[in-house]
């Protein structure tokens, strides 16, 4: 689903900014006139908690590709997981397609990526370009408490771009807050490992029960 911005778009900092203090008289009248950044500035409201504005960081030394997107005030950032309960068709096994984990405890999780391209934002897309910033927005089924362990993995090598794992509280649309950024020219996969408990950290391996994956490939 693509869904397109009537005019010059609001950046998702901005919209963070606002959704923190709703005194910007432009980005409001903006919002209530354009359904497209009117829907993210819902969406980032209905986050559990509204988190400080991102700024960009710069990139790990041995890594080129990525770019995190961190919060002031030392909170790390986290991607957007959508973590969706898909019901199973009658023999359908639990974890038959690559984005879809079942974890002990936590239950069916299914991940899903967000992309944002000049104020475009698409939940279906494939592939990646500079300046593309992902977000991972999460649902499982409510009631558990579930560790959410984000990372890239770009030819054998794994990067966690939002540092260490995050707890959230199951429900539907739970956003882990914050974004990514992908540069480069192979096929990365974005990957999630969820976990009942906290424990130690361990690379996900795509087929694995409990990680899910996607694979964005370059333009």
């Amino acid at each position: 689903m693509v869904t397109a911005c009537i005019g010059e778009p609001v950046s998702w900092m901005r919209l963070e900014l606002f959704a923190l203090d709703p005194s910007d008289a432009a980005v409001a009248a903006h919002v209530e006139a354009c359904p497209a950044c009117g829907a993210c500035l819902a969406q980032l409201r209905a986050d559990r908690v509204v988190l400080p504005p991102l700024t960009v960081a710069a990139a790990a030394p041995r890594r080129r590709w990525w770019l995190a997107f961190l919060p002031v005030a030392g909170v790390a950032a986290a991607v957007v997981l959508l973590v969706v309960v898909r019901p199973r068709e009658p023999g359908e096994p639990a974890a038959r397609r690559g984005d879809v984990a079942l974890v002990k405890g936590v239950g069916e999780v299914v991940l899903r990526t967000v992309r944002e391209r000049d104020g475009a934002i698409r939940s279906d897309a494939a592939t990646y370009a500079p300046g593309d910033r992902w977000k991972v927005m999460v649902t499982c089924a409510p009631g558990p408490q579930a560790w959410v362990d984000v990372a890239v993995l770009d030819a054998g090598a794994v990067d966690y771009p939002l540092g260490e794992p995050a707890a959230i509280a199951c429900g539907n649309d739970v956003v882990v807050a914050g974004a990514f950024a992908i540069t480069g020219d192979r096929p990365n996969q974005i990957c999630v490992r969820v976990a009942a408990s906290a424990g130690a950290r361990v690379a996900p391996r795509p087929g694995d029960p409990d990680v899910a994956c996607v694979t964005v490939r370059r333009e």
